[in-house]
């Protein structure tokens, strides 16, 4: 439960989850846009803390 990977993903799924409901009407809509956020955040959280990481001090 301590691991930073899993807190961004569990951030990540909670906002999707509130921004798909609030944005759209559609259960399938709304599903298909929470994907999308989904794999949005953590693909950006992954991409920028790589970046990060080989960036000096």
């Amino acid at each position: 439960m301590g691991s930073h990977l899993f807190a961004m993903m569990l951030f990540a799924a909670l906002v999707s989850l509130v921004f798909s409901v609030l944005m759209k009407d559609q259960p399938r809509e709304q599903l298909k846009l929470g994907g999308l956020l989904f794999a949005g955040f953590v693909g950006s959280g992954l991409v920028l803390g790589w970046i990060l990481f080989f960036l000096p001090l």
